[in-house]
């Protein structure tokens, strides 16, 4: 429950406020039940006006009740969506400082349910039963005042049912833990099925083969409802134990009263006062104990985003140090000693070890056949891989030791299949930066682009749509490189990036970047260009 109270303590005096109107309206409910015990001493008076007086009064009382519980509601709503929003921050904030090799350890649909199945979990079993748990208190609490008032022997009878009350359903606890997490884990699996699925529906049309769409997003909610029913099943029971102690604790309670009843010890209208000021009691502990339990099963829910750990640490599952503050001076070389890189099975990418010195100002071209391991050099430069053997350096300071951010200030890359957002074409440049019309329109003269982007009615702010499907192929790398081009770097890695442009198109942005004396740049290609092939001061084969 400590991740819950972290946020709590966020917005304290919003929470203050739902606290404050909880405890107006656990007031209300007990004034309720006290006005029960003056009607029924007047029916038994037979004293009918006194007996409409406190009905009226009663009604009056419900009235301002409503009022009080509509404004609870309301704020309360208010409040959970804003602590669920400081959440989902904290868990966008700390996914974007992840390397991409750290990142791409899951499946886009994995974050995608941390956002939003998993709210939905904490907002009701988390920051909803926090809420609820308020009136769990101060319910019980007023009417065991109340129920003293009446007389002293409730006390040992109240305190012996609540502990049957309360602890019986925490022998279920670690089950419902469990069956969250497990929930959790099947609401991502479902949504990376979804989502792979209309991804690739074209190829599955294409093939003939459109039923696969139905028949996986079908398989995988199956086994999700297996799992939501094992923790209906489990939820279920720990609620039914509170409610069976609930009853047989109101049971006793009205036993006692009668028997004080007939003692003379307090008046025939305790009776029915004592039954809904014990229903109070007891129908709160019945809810506390699976409350809490839901409560603290949402701890491994929490754990598994790892807010808390330092994102250095994560990034580094070689556990090499690095050092945030390191700077990379200017000009910049590069230089690696028997660089190589495994996959999972420990199988090596690169043939053989790669041995390469490139000195700041230089172009350097990365052949190789595919598979060869070409893009995963330039990842290894770029930063967006950490784990290698051998040497890499950047000025003489290791890969490993230099913090990603570090690295992206001096280091850009243009992917071979460039991701579009579905947003304008300026965004996608911008990427929510700013630059200036002139920035703008240089990059786009220079990436071949801005005889098109002039052409379209909103320009620059013409949508791209989804993955950019209303550009083509070369549009997308043109649009891409543009995005290169706006930052201003020390070093450009090209992976295949002016693969889909002719042949024309393709020379004249490689030899736009291989004339620019300042800069440093890596072009990834299967096969350099006979006419700009002297112009690359030296080629690494991969």
């Amino acid at each position: 429950m400590k991740y819950l109270f972290k946020y709590v303590r966020q917005e304290p005096l919003r929470v203050l406020l739902v606290v404050i109107l909880q405890v107006i309206c656990s007031l209300f409910r007990v004034a309720n039940s006290i006005f029960n015990i003056f009607i029924l001493n007047s029916l038994v008076k037979f004293d009918f006006r006194a007996f409409v007086s406190y009905i009226l009064l009663n009604i009056l009382l419900f009235v301002v009740m409503t009022v009080f519980l509509f404004l609870n509601l309301v704020e309360q709503a208010k409040v959970i969506q804003l602590l669920s929003l400081h959440v989902k921050q904290d868990i966008i904030s700390h996914i974007s400082k992840y390397s991409v090799e750290k990142f791409n350890e899951y499946d886009t649909s994995v974050y995608s349910s941390w956002l939003t199945n998993d709210m939905n979990l904490i907002e009701g079993n988390g920051f909803g039963n926090l809420f609820q748990s308020i009136q769990i208190i101060t319910d019980p609490l007023f009417s065991i005042i109340a129920l003293i008032k009446f007389h002293w022997t409730f006390v040992p009878l109240i305190l012996l049912m609540t502990v049957l009350t309360i602890f019986l359903p925490q022998l279920v606890r670690k089950q419902l833990a469990t069956s969250n997490l497990s929930m959790t884990k099947a609401n991502a699996n479902v949504l990376d099925i979804i989502n792979d699925c209309l991804r690739g529906f074209s190829t599955l049309s294409v093939f003939g083969v459109e039923y696969q769409l139905e028949r996986r997003i079908t398989a995988s909610m199956l086994k999700m409802i297996k799992v939501k029913v094992h923790q209906a099943k489990i939820s279920t029971f720990a609620t039914c134990i509170a409610q069976v102690s609930n009853i047989i604790a109101q049971m006793l309670i009205l036993l006692w009263t009668g028997l004080l009843i007939f003692r003379h010890m307090v008046t025939i209208g305790v009776f029915s006062s004592a039954s809904n000021l014990s229903f109070n009691v007891f129908n709160s502990l019945a809810a506390a104990a699976p409350i809490l339990t839901e409560l603290r099963s949402l701890d491994p829910v929490f754990e598994k985003y790892h807010l808390n750990e330092n994102t250095n640490t994560i990034n580094n599952s070689n556990n090499v140090r690095v050092d945030k503050y390191a700077e990379i001076s200017d000009p910049i070389d590069v230089d690696a000693k028997e660089l190589q890189v495994s996959y999972q099975d420990n199988k090596s990418v690169f043939a053989e070890p790669l041995t390469f010195s490139i000195t700041a100002g230089e172009k350097v071209a990365i052949c190789g056949d595919s598979g060869s391991g070409k893009s995963t050099l330039l990842r290894l430069i770029s930063g967006q891989l950490r784990e290698y053997r051998g040497s890499l350096r950047l000025n003489k300071l290791e890969m490993q030791k230099i913090s990603y951010s570090a690295i992206r200030d001096k280091v850009i890359y243009v992917d071979q299949s460039p991701y579009l957002f579905n947003d304008t074409i300026r965004y996608n440049l911008e990427l929510g930066q700013k630059f200036t019309k002139k920035e703008l329109t240089a990059a786009l003269e220079k990436s071949d682009l801005l005889d098109f982007v002039n052409q379209l009615p909103q320009k620059l702010d013409t949508s791209v749509g989804e993955g950019g499907t209303s550009l083509s192929g070369g549009q997308k790398q043109r649009l891409a490189l543009a995005r290169g081009l706006l930052r201003k770097k020390e070093i450009f890695l090209f992976d295949e990036s002016t693969s889909s442009l002719d042949k024309n198109s393709a020379l004249k942005v490689e030899n736009d970047f291989l004339s620019q004396p300042d800069i440093t740049v890596l072009f990834v290609s299967h096969q350099i260009h006979s006419e700009n092939k002297n112009k690359f001061d030296q080629i690494i084969y991969v």
